[in-house]
């Protein structure tokens, strides 16, 4: 008889309810099939494993992620011929800005500040933001600086966070360029590209000292003045910044006044936002970006 006890404790076990065999795991988040067709595809053309390019787009579903924007970096590392290795980090690092990118948002909405148009987009601008290198504290500086006015909503933080990140790009340090984003966060989202373009044309002009720059352009904007003709193509003056003959020296910076900056919506600051992380292993360094079009 007692050959059969094995047998017979094993159909016991087989026969118990689910609940009683303890916890299980939870099955890992799957990667939507036509994402997980594609990269396959991509992989396979590449030579490189299947699994280790997916388990990436697999841990952004499983954080709440968007898969399509962590997948198209992956596609976009496994064209250029990055190591599979290096391509699964980068789309990890991403992973972490856009949680990080939709925590912002999410706090704007329980801040009582109006959403963005284009989530999507408002997600890349703060990536990029983020990986330029805006702090947390940064971050909460400019949701604060929109929660007191309340003019521009969710878009003038992105706006700002998205100027700032640009501006640090080129050099400019976190602590000069807050005061200009700041002011952006205050008075509403300006338009996309517009203080790139604009710095870019200034260090053309041969502008030396950012300060000269982002003082005079968190001025203006605080004054609700045009930032049209602020650069000094002449050379008249040591800054290359041309006077604001209609600003007001009393204004305060607090007002905002004679500016259509309340007509803004808020996706005119949320324009798509690189985000680095492959091209320096192509090129050797992170991917600059060139100038914006307005």
């Amino acid at each position: 008889m007692t050959r059969f006890v094995p047998a017979l404790l094993a159909a016991v076990a087989a026969a118990q309810p689910a609940w009683a065999a303890g916890p299980r795991a939870a099955p890992a988040p799957s990667v939507p099939a036509g994402i997980a067709r594609e990269v396959s595809a991509r992989a396979a053309e590449r030579g490189v494993p299947t699994a280790e390019v997916l388990a990436p787009i697999a841990e952004a579903v499983g954080r709440g992620a968007p898969a399509d924007l962590v997948a198209a970096k992956v596609l976009e590392g496994l064209s250029k011929g990055v190591p599979p290795a290096r391509v699964a980090a980068v789309a990890r690092d991403l992973t972490q800005r856009l949680v990080a990118a939709d925590a912002v948002l999410r706090d704007a909405h329980r801040a009582g500040l109006a959403p963005v148009a284009d989530r999507r987009a408002a997600l890349l601008d703060l990536c990029a933001a983020l990986a330029a290198g805006l702090a947390h504290g940064g971050v909460a500086s400019l949701l604060e600086a929109a929660r007191a006015t309340r003019i521009g909503g969710a878009g003038a933080v992105v706006s700002a966070a998205h100027t700032v990140g640009e501006l640090m790009r080129r050099g400019v340090p976190a602590s000069e360029a807050m005061g200009l984003g700041v002011a952006i966060a205050r008075t509403g989202p300006r338009p996309p590209g517009e203080i790139s373009t604009l710095f870019d044309a200034w260090r053309a002009e041969g502008g030396k000292d950012s300060r000269d720059f982002v003082q005079e352009a968190a001025r203006r904007v605080e004054g609700g003045r045009k930032l049209d003709g602020m650069v000094d193509p002449f050379a008249e003056s040591p800054s290359r910044i041309a006077g604001d003959r209609g600003a007001s020296k009393n204004h305060d910076p607090g007002e905002v006044e004679g500016t259509d900056v309340g007509k803004h919506r808020a996706d005119q600051g949320v324009g798509p936002g690189a985000v680095p992380g492959l091209d320096d292993v192509v090129h050797g360094k992170g991917k600059a970006k060139g100038k914006d079009k307005k």
